[in-house]
């Protein structure tokens, strides 16, 4: 038997497709002051300070606190000395506690109170997690600072708007009623969108590793890619393959997130690795992060991750009736 969607159905598939039409987030659009050069002395060591959100967000729709954890993990892959969130909020903790707005310290009171040399503040403007009929979607507006507590002039600021939404744009109705039902999970979605924003903001930050592979001494590495794409999703048999350029005569592997770690890599020529991992049914691989590491003797690890895109495993899709 056939079935014809209601009018009031087809007006709200109506709006769906136009809002669409106009919708987007791109790339994050991050303005840069501070530029990392070898003759400056650039901040070493950073706090990311808890971050704020705009009053009218419903409570328990707040995603403050996931986008700070995701936006350090992910920052921690930078060159800087990161000072773990844990810290960072004992440190505060009486501050905040005496009913101090963490914004009206100055930049002398917060470099000593956490002893850093720059601090990044956050505010959520907005956020969004809404399902009705066939569209869902979650959404995080934020503005993220990185001050210099030594000069207290702005390095880099960005405002920028994630949205993941999904819609009866998707081939199959089950996977439309996936994504709904994932929507609920407002924590996860929240996370998922944390994730895209972050990426897309780090692409464009300053990253001091190169002045400072001297002073640290971790083993270099001057690049790293891989074979996926952004747009591209993972199917089972499909091969990740990661190469890594850098210090020659290391140890090297890949992790694939937290889905994978230590995939071994081979030194194929000087200072060139290479490896793979070929994806099995059942892997769940979702907005995973390619991190590649390289190991001295001495035991310490470098790190760098794969801006090019984050690996997805294609949901399987069910034939419609099963």
């Amino acid at each position: 038997m056939q079935r014809c969607f209601p009018k009031e159905l087809k007006w709200i598939i109506g709006l769906v497709l136009i809002a669409l039409i106009g919708t987007g987030c791109g790339t994050a659009n991050v303005q840069v002051y501070q530029y990392v050069e070898a003759e400056t002395d650039y901040p070493k060591s950073v706090a990311i300070l808890p971050f704020s959100y705009d009053s009218e967000i419903p409570e328990g729709k707040r995603p403050h606190r996931i986008l700070r954890k995701v936006f350090f993990n992910f920052f921690s892959y930078l060159g800087y000395t990161d000072l773990p969130l844990d810290i960072i909020d004992r440190k505060m903790a009486p501050t905040i506690k005496a009913g101090v707005n963490l914004n009206e310290l100055s930049s002398s009171q917060l470099r000593e109170i956490l002893g850093t040399d720059a601090v990044i503040r956050g505010h959520v403007i907005n956020a969004t997690n809404f399902t009705a009929a066939i569209y869902a979607e979650t959404s995080i507006k934020a503005k993220l600072t990185m001050v210099d507590l030594k000069t207290d002039e702005v390095m880099w600021e960005t405002e920028h708007n994630e949205l993941n939404h999904s819609s009866i744009a998707m081939p199959a109705v089950v996977d439309i009623i996936k994504d709904q039902m994932d929507n609920f999970e407002v924590k996860e979605a929240y996370h998922r969108a944390a994730e895209s924003f972050t990426l897309k903001v780090l692409k464009k930050v300053p990253d001091p590793s190169s002045v400072r592979e001297s002073e640290v001494q971790l083993p270099l590495i001057k690049s790293i890619e891989a074979n996926i794409q952004g747009s591209s999703k993972l199917q089972p048999d499909d091969l990740i393959y990661v190469s890594m350029q850098g210090e020659s005569g290391l140890t090297a592997h890949f992790d694939i997130g937290s889905f994978k770690s230590h995939i071994r890599m081979k030194e194929i020529s000087g200072g060139l690795y290479t490896g793979s991992y070929r994806v099995e049914k059942g892997d769940t691989i979702d907005n995973a992060l390619i991190i590649g590491c390289l190991t001295n003797k001495q035991g310490l690890t470098a790190k760098k991750f794969y801006k090019g895109a984050m690996a997805v495993i294609e949901e399987a899709r069910l034939p419609i009736g099963n």
